[in-house]
């Protein structure tokens, strides 16, 4: 039972062909396994009894035209195998095409000096604008300093510094908003809420008056003409007539119960005929601190623009106009070396592809030689293998026969060799090959050159805008 299932075992394990196992491309065949698979040592011992083949016997027996046509179908077979991996040797080297490669990497250098002038081009066209807005801003600004006399910067706030003076008036309203309303409330018929709502009517009335006197009225006396510092002094007049108009009355209509809209003419009365006649000195402490958050309000407001009238806003438009050209003439320069970049980085690319793409080359040529050389070394194999199987059937044969042998048994059988050939149309010399790769990488080297080349002449133009601007002239 272990025998027959150790048979069994055999059986299920034999590999289906007749070769060794090996990763080589063309596989030995496997001697043994056939002499005993075809039997060639009984069949020899079987025919060598009857003498057979007879001595005189010239061509091939039975036996021996089946060992000739097993090697010579593993021959064919073989040679079947090189044929479909040559065709594929020779379509990887079709695919290779470097004649395209070649021409796509000068499409690709001309292109990129094309954009690159084209970018430059585009990009003066707009500079050129922005720049002629830029040298009107200079004109209008050196003009205005010069017909005012002003030797000094004009005074800049910052967005932070700004930021941080709208929230000092805010903070007023609300302080003044939170006084007010806790000494109006108590003689608001509406109470709480009503006083708190007449409250930040007066405070914004109050500060909002202040900040238009300090942004258009009372700067007008920093101004060197004569009448605009007159009109500067009327200012402040109105200002300050203003302020003590506002506040009085907010003072006079905290000492009558109700509404503004109940007791209005009441305080037009009283402003018009004793406007300092107060009777609680609550009122006086809301007069005043109105007053002093007016003037508070005032100061902020000056401060926030140039205390010369105008040169703020001239001041403003240059900035603007620099800063416009400024981020056009940036963003170009950008878009200029992201276009630059691509090129190269394509370019290079390339480079990098020729190299390793002749290296696959040599790779399939040196492949497919080895191969064919493989193929040669494995017919001699088969040879051999024959001629081994040829000497057990007639070694068999010799040993039991009467007669002598036929004299081909002396002689070694020669296999008839298939030759190789594969058409190389089309395909580069390998020299050939090299030195054209040298060239076109040496191409590249000029063009990445002739790129930074082109771009710093890019800059150089937009460097030129800067002291020259041909539409200005």
């Amino acid at each position: 039972m272990f025998g027959s299932l150790e048979k069994l075992k055999q059986r299920l394990l034999r590999p289906p062909h007749a070769y060794r196992p090996t990763t080589e491309s063309f596989p030995d065949i496997d001697v043994q396994r056939i002499a005993t698979d075809m039997r060639l040592a009984e069949k020899g011992e079987k025919r060598g009894r009857e003498n057979l083949p007879q001595s005189d016997d010239l061509p091939y027996d039975a036996v021996e035209n089946d060992i000739i046509e097993l090697v010579g179908a593993a021959q064919k077979q073989s040679h079947d195998h090189l044929e479909n991996q040559l065709a594929g040797f020779r379509q990887r080297l079709i695919d290779l095409d470097f004649e395209s490669r070649f021409a796509n990497i000068k499409a690709a250098s001309t292109a990129g000096l094309s954009d690159l002038k084209a970018e430059l081009q585009m990009g003066i066209d707009d500079l050129h604008g922005l720049r002629r807005d830029l040298k009107e801003a200079e004109s209008w600004h050196r003009d205005f300093k010069d017909q005012n006399g002003l030797r000094r910067p004009c005074k800049k706030t910052t967005a932070i510094g700004t930021t941080l003076k709208w929230l000092f008036v805010v903070a007023l309203v609300m302080a003044e908003l939170v006084i007010n309303g806790e000494l109006l409330a108590k003689r608001n018929e509406l109470g709480l809420v009503g006083g708190i709502v007449e409250a930040l009517i007066f405070a914004i009335l109050n500060v909002g008056v202040a900040l238009m006197f300090a942004l258009y009225g009372v700067r007008e006396i920093a101004h060197r003409s004569i009448f605009r510092k007159f009109v500067g002094i009327l200012a402040i007049a109105a200002y300050i007539g203003a302020a003590i108009a506002i506040n009085l009355g907010l003072a006079h209509y905290r000492e009558i119960a109700g509404t503004i809209a109940t007791n209005g003419d009441e305080v037009m009365r009283r402003l018009l005929s004793a406007p300092f006649a107060l009777n609680e000195f609550r009122s006086w402490i809301l007069f005043f601190l109105g007053v002093m958050f007016s003037l508070f309000a005032l100061i902020d407001g000056l401060s926030m623009r140039d205390t010369y009238p105008g040169y703020a806003t001239v001041d403003h438009r240059l900035d603007e106009a620099r800063a416009n050209y400024r981020n056009k003439r940036q963003g170009l320069i950008g878009e200029l070396s992201d276009v630059r970049s691509g090129y190269e980085d394509e370019l290079a690319d390339a480079r990098a592809d020729l190299s390793k793409q002749r290296t696959e080359h040599d790779a399939i040529v040196a492949h497919r030689s080895r191969l064919v050389g493989l193929f040669d070394a494995h017919q001699a194999q088969l040879e051999r293998a024959a001629n081994s199987l040829f000497r057990i059937y007639r070694d068999a044969n010799i040993a039991v026969r009467t007669t002598p042998a036929p004299e081909r048994f002396s002689r070694p059988y020669q296999l008839g060799r298939i030759g190789v050939q594969y058409f190389r149309d089309g395909e580069w010399n390998s020299d050939e090959l090299q030195a054209s790769i040298k060239d076109a990488q040496g191409d590249l080297d000029k063009m990445l050159v002739a790129l930074g080349e082109q771009f710093e002449a890019a800059l150089k133009q937009y460097r030129e805008l800067d002291v020259l601007v041909p539409e200005a002239q």
